[in-house]
C-alpha cells in the first residue's frame, strides 16, 4: 500500500489515495447536506471561499509553515457553524494538497483544520456581528500548536517514540512561525474575511425568506 516515505509520513499508493479522497469528499458533502443545516443557496460564494484560501495556501507554500487556512477555519467555523467549517477544512486540504502533495498526511491535516473549525464554532469569535480580534489572535496562536501536533501524528508508524519526540522538538520553531503567521493573517484579512462571510449569510437569509414567503403565500 505504501510506495515510499515522505516528509510527513508514508506516501500512499493510487488505490489507497483514491479511497482516502473518496472518504474525505463524502465527509465534506455529508457535512454540507446534513438535514439540520440551512440550504446553501449561494453555493458559488462558498466555493469561492474554498478555492481562494486553497490558492492562498499554495502561493504561500514557499514560506516556512505560514498557513492562511488556520485563521480562515476559525472564522468560517464561528460564522457558518461547525459542519460547514469541517466541510471547508476538508475541501481546502484536499484541493491544496492536490498541488502541494497528497499522502496520509492529508487525513491528519484535514482532521487538524476540522478541529480548528470546530473550536472556532464554539469560541464566540463573533459578538454582536463583530469579529473579536483579540480572541482571534489568542485562538490563532493556540490553534497553530494544536494543528501542527495533529499533523505530526502522520509520521507515527514510520518512527519510534524517541524519534517522534525529536521530530516534535525540532518542529517547535516552525510552530512558532505558524502562530506568528496566524496573528499576522488575523490582523491582515480577518475583518475583511468575516465581512465577506457576513454578506454570504445575509444573502442566504434573504433568499430563504423569499422562498418561505412564496411557499406560505401559495
Amino acid at each position: 500500500m505504501f510506495q515510499s516515505y515522505g516528509v510527513h509520513g508514508p506516501v500512499l499508493g493510487p488505490v489507497a489515495g483514491l479511497a482516502i479522497d473518496i472518504v474525505l469528499l463524502g465527509l465534506a458533502f455529508w457535512m454540507l447536506a446534513s438535514p439540520d443545516m440551512k440550504k446553501v443557496s449561494n453555493i458559488l460564494t462558498f466555493v469561492t471561499l474554498i478555492f481562494g484560501i486553497s490558492l492562498a495556501r499554495i502561493l504561500m507554500s514557499p514560506l516556512p509553515n505560514i498557513q492562511p487556512v488556520t485563521v480562515a477555519c476559525l472564522i468560517i467555523g464561528a460564522q457558518l457553524g461547525a459542519r460547514r467549517g469541517v466541510a471547508f477544512a476538508v475541501l481546502v486540504t484536499m484541493i491544496s494538497n492536490f498541488i502541494l502533495g497528497d499522502g496520509i498526511w492529508t487525513v491528519y491535516q484535514a482532521i487538524g483544520w476540522s478541529t480548528v473549525a470546530i473550536i472556532g464554532a464554539q469560541s464566540k469569535l463573533i459578538i454582536d456581528s463583530k469579529l473579536q480580534l483579540g480572541r482571534l489572535y489568542f485562538l490563532g496562536i493556540a490553534s497553530a500548536f494544536l494543528f501542527d501536533f495533529i499533523a505530526s501524528l502522520s509520521v507515527i508508524g514510520t518512527v519510534n517514540a524517541g524519534e517522534f519526540m525529536t521530530y516534535l522538538i525540532n518542529g517547535i520553531p516552525y510552530d512558532v512561525v505558524h502562530a506568528l503567521g496566524n496573528v499576522t493573517m488575523a490582523a491582515w484579512f480577518g475583518i475583511w474575511f468575516s465581512d465577506v462571510i457576513t454578506q454570504f449569510q445575509s444573502m442566504e437569509e434573504i433568499e430563504q425568506t423569499v422562498v418561505d414567503g412564496y411557499v406560505i403565500g401559495s
